[in-house]
C-alpha cells in the first residue's frame, strides 16, 4: 500500500518509467539502405549535372566553332575575290603586254625590211651606176678599138 500522504508535503514525484526499446538491428540495416539509397541519388545528381555541364560546354564551344567557321567563310570568300581580281587585272595587263609585244615585233620587223629595202636601193643604185660607168668604158674601148682597127687597116 502506498504511504499515506502528508497534506503539507509535496506530492510524491512520480517516476515515470518510460522504456524506450533499443536500436534494433533492423533499424540500423533500414537505414543503411536509405542511406545507400541518398548515396545513388547524390551520385546521379552528380552525374546529371555533369552530363549537362558537358552538354554546354558543347553547345557553347558548338556555337563558338560555328561563328568561327562563318568568319572564316567569310574571309576566304572575300580573299578569293581579292585573288579573282587581281587575276583578271594580271590577264588584262598580260593581254596588252601581248598587243604592245606583238606591235613592236611587226615594227621591229618593218624597220628591219625597210633598212633591207634601203640597202637594195642603194645596191641597185650603185650597180646602176657601175653598169652606166661600165657602159662609159665600153664605149671608150670600143673606140679605141676601132681606132686601133683603123690604124692596123691603114698599116696594111
Amino acid at each position: 500500500m502506498p504511504p499515506p500522504i502528508d497534506p503539507q508535503r509535496d506530492p510524491p514525484v512520480r517516476e515515470r518509467v518510460t522504456t524506450t526499446p533499443a536500436l534494433a538491428v533492423e533499424d540500423f540495416r533500414s537505414l543503411r539502405r536509405w542511406l545507400v539509397v541518398l548515396g545513388v541519388i547524390a551520385v546521379l545528381a552528380a552525374a546529371v549535372a555533369a552530363y549537362a555541364l558537358i552538354k554546354a560546354n558543347e553547345s557553347e564551344s558548338k556555337a563558338v566553332d560555328e561563328d568561327r567557321v562563318v568568319l572564316l567563310e567569310r574571309s576566304i570568300n572575300r580573299r578569293s575575290a581579292e585573288i579573282d581580281k587581281r587575276l583578271a587585272r594580271t590577264a588584262t595587263e598580260i593581254d596588252n603586254q601581248e598587243r604592245r609585244l606583238r606591235r613592236a615585233g611587226e615594227e621591229s620587223d618593218v624597220t628591219k625590211l625597210d633598212r633591207r629595202l634601203r640597202r637594195v636601193e642603194n645596191d641597185s643604185a650603185d650597180a646602176v651606176e657601175a653598169a652606166a660607168d661600165s657602159g662609159k668604158e665600153l664605149v671608150q674601148i670600143e673606140r679605141r678599138l676601132a681606132a686601133l682597127t683603123r690604124e692596123v687597116e691603114r698599116l696594111k
